[in-house]
């Protein structure tokens, strides 16, 4: 009878080890969320130029900037994303002049990178 009550004990002991470390990981999780969320993006960290607030404004409602100033895509590319976010992510289509505004900006600033004569490795050019 002593060897089950040892057992439970030991049962409870380890259940409630585990129960605060999930604990302690869901709060340090909440907490690294809620830091990333407090670092407000400026629209200044995109390229200066014209469609740069519509592009800021537009893009950041689903995503932020760094998605678009890691990319290097030319119009086309940029074109045909407008359409693949909205029907695969649910985007508001947009359409004309504020389309075009966008897109431009996208491919005037954040187009194609021209490769240096090592293929473009940035330690050998």
């Amino acid at each position: 009878m002593r060897g089950l009550m040892v057992l439970a004990v030991g049962a409870l002991l380890t259940a409630s080890i585990a129960f605060a470390q999930d604990a302690d990981l869901a709060r340090r999780q909440a907490e690294a969320a809620a830091e990333i969320a407090a670092r407000a993006e400026a629209e200044t960290v995109l390229a200066e130029g014209e469609g740069r607030s519509e592009t800021f404004a537009y893009c950041t409602a689903c995503h932020n900037t760094a998605l678009i100033r890691r990319s290097a895509f030319s119009r086309d590319r940029w074109d045909e994303l407008m359409d693949w976010m909205a029907e695969k992510h649910g985007m508001n289509p947009i359409d004309g002049d504020f389309r075009a505004t966008i897109v431009d900006y996208l491919a005037q600033h954040y187009g194609p990178r021209a490769r240096g004569p090592r293929g473009g490795n940035p330690f050998l050019d």
